[in-house]
C-alpha cells in the first residue's frame, strides 16, 4: 500500500497528528497479501483506488479497499470529523473511493470505543470471553454492522426448533461457499448485496471493517474469508438456503471466542 500527502490549502484541515491517526488506522490492514492499493491526502480528503500495475481488478481487492474506506471513517468519527464517502462504479477510475471530512462534529462515546479496539495483529488488545459467541451477541453485530444497502447474513443461524446450528449437536449448511469452516462450533456470517456490482463490492468491504470492531466490543474475534468470493458462482450462493432474502455475498465472517 503506498500513501501521499499533498499541501493543504484549504482554511481548515487536517493537523499532521489527523493525518498520522488516519494512516495509522490503515496499517492493520497493510501486508505482503493484501491488494495493492493507492493512499493520498488532500487537505481534508483521502482518496484510495487499486493499483493498475497490480494486474485485473479482482473482487477481494475492491472488498479489501472497503474495509481501508472503513477504517478511514471510524478514525475520522473518532478525530471529531463527519465521512462523506464518494464511491465510483467503474473499478478502473482513480480515485476509486473519495473520503471527505465535511464538518466538525464531537466524537461519540462509542466512535471512541471503535477506535480502542480495532484490530491489531497478534497484540492481543481485543478483549476475549471464554465463552461461546452467543445468539445474542451475534445479532447485536448483525445489527450494528450494516450500512448503505449491504447486511449480514447467518448462514447457521436457527434451526426450526429455534436452536442455533452452531450449537451441540449443530448442522452444517448445504451451501458451505467452498469453506472449510467449523460450522457446527461458531457462528458464521456472509456479507451481502442486493446487487453484484464495484460499488457494492466496496460496500460490503466497509461492512466486513465495521462488523470486525463491532464483534470485538462484544468480545469476539473474527475471522475474515474472501477468497473464494471471486467465484462469481459462490457469490449467487450465499443465500441459496436464505428464506427472505436474496442478494449476492461478498464475504463470509466467522466469529469466535
Amino acid at each position: 500500500m503506498s500513501t501521499t500527502r499533498a499541501a493543504a490549502t484549504a482554511p481548515e484541515r487536517w493537523t499532521p497528528a489527523e493525518i498520522a491517526g488516519l494512516l495509522q488506522a490503515l496499517e492493520p490492514l497493510a501486508g505482503p497479501d493484501a491488494p495493492a492499493c493507492a493512499v493520498s491526502v488532500h487537505d481534508r480528503r483521502v482518496e484510495l483506488a487499486l493499483d493498475p500495475a497490480a494486474g485485473p481488478v479482482t473482487h477481494h481487492g475492491l472488498v479489501h479497499v472497503g474495509r481501508l474506506v472503513g477504517a478511514v471513517e471510524n478514525a475520522l468519527r473518532s478525530s471529531g470529523w463527519a465521512p462523506r464517502t464518494v464511491v465510483a462504479g467503474d473499478a478502473r477510475t482513480r480515485p476509486l473511493v473519495t473520503i471527505t471530512g465535511t464538518r466538525r462534529r464531537p466524537a461519540t462515546p462509542m466512535d471512541l470505543a471503535r477506535r480502542r479496539v480495532e484490530r491489531r495483529p497478534g497484540d492481543g488488545a481485543s478483549p476475549r470471553y471464554a465463552a461461546p459467541a452467543d445468539m445474542s451477541r451475534v445479532v447485536d453485530v448483525a445489527h450494528a454492522s450494516g450500512s448503505r444497502g449491504a447486511w449480514l447474513h447467518l448462514l447457521n443461524g436457527p434451526t426450526r426448533d429455534g436452536v442455533p446450528a452452531w450449537r451441540t449437536p449443530g448442522t452444517t449448511p448445504s451451501h458451505t461457499l467452498a469453506l472449510e469452516l467449523p460450522w457446527s462450533r461458531d457462528p458464521v456470517l456472509a456479507v451481502c448485496t442486493h446487487d453484484d456490482g464495484v460499488r457494492e463490492s466496496v460496500v460490503a468491504g466497509v461492512v466486513v471493517e465495521r462488523a470486525t470492531i463491532e464483534a470485538a466490543l462484544r468480545g469476539l474475534r473474527t475471522d475474515v474469508h474472501v477468497a473464494a468470493f471471486d467465484d462469481p458462482a459462490v457469490r449467487a450462493a450465499a443465500l441459496a438456503d436464505a428464506e427472505h432474502d436474496t442478494g449476492f455475498g461478498h464475504a463470509a465472517l466467522r466469529l469466535h471466542p
